[in-house]
């Protein structure tokens, strides 16, 4: 079978792994469809391109028989492609934070999580993408279970890294593990103390025990720095 060089990587567009199974490429198409779609989108010359190469992407890797034979011309081109693939997950991954982090800015935390997801999917490794992730699960309370695990994970990486122990914090501040949380912010300061937020939060909780879990002063405190917050 002919190598076409110029043939685009269909599970970058689809924004998953060569390993998915059926149902993950499924549900991302109909989710990028529905996101790219130009009478959402905008009807845009960018926006009508992407969505077509979402269905042409789509077209290929739902049929077996037509991703079998697509997988087979990747694997022909070798090891050069393979190095030009992580580094496209690479620049994928780093598109989808910036992005990320100016949903965070305009308080579109539920929007932050998708495209978190997105940073994590393409880039696992950078602790980054993890930390952000779980300190948004924690502002829309969507599973703080999971919120926490993901600023663990971040901080086994980067065990000084003043956000992410003040992003773990809050995950604990929103479960109502108030001496957890103060151990966190306290952590935090010993890595960094001159980190602003932390010090405020802890200014906050001294010894007044805040509505924990609860919509309060310290998410206010959160919104109004989340402009240097996440820089």
């Amino acid at each position: 079978m002919a190598v076409n060089k110029s043939k685009p990587d269909y599970y970058s567009i689809l924004e998953v792994w060569p390993k998915s199974s059926e149902a993950e490429i499924k549900k991302n198409y109909f989710r990028l469809a529905k996101l790219y779609h130009p009478d959402v989108a905008g009807d845009k010359p960018e926006n009508r391109e992407r969505f077509k190469l979402i269905n042409e992407a789509f077209g290929v890797l739902s049929d077996s028989q037509k991703r079998r034979e697509y997988d087979e011309s990747r694997n022909m081109k070798g090891g050069k492609d393979d190095k030009a693939m992580r580094e496209q997950d690479g620049r994928s991954a780093s598109m989808a934070f910036r992005q990320a982090r100016d949903a965070m800015r305009a308080g579109r935390y539920d929007k932050a999580i998708m495209l978190l997801r997105t940073a994590i999917r393409f880039d696992p490794s950078d602790p980054a993408y993890h930390s952000w992730y779980g300190f948004c699960l924690a502002m829309t309370k969507s599973d703080l279970h999971e919120a926490r695990d993901a600023c663990r994970k971040a901080i086994e990486v980067e065990f000084y890294s003043a956000d992410f122990h003040t992003n773990l914090g809050f995950v604990y501040f929103k479960a109502g593990l108030k001496n957890l949380a103060v151990k966190h912010f306290t952590e935090a300061l010993k890595w960094d103390p001159e980190h602003s937020l932390a010090k405020k939060i802890l200014a906050q909780l001294d010894g007044r025990g805040s509505a924990y879990g609860e919509t309060g002063p310290i998410d206010k405190l959160i919104s109004g720095f989340k402009k240097i917050f996440v820089n």
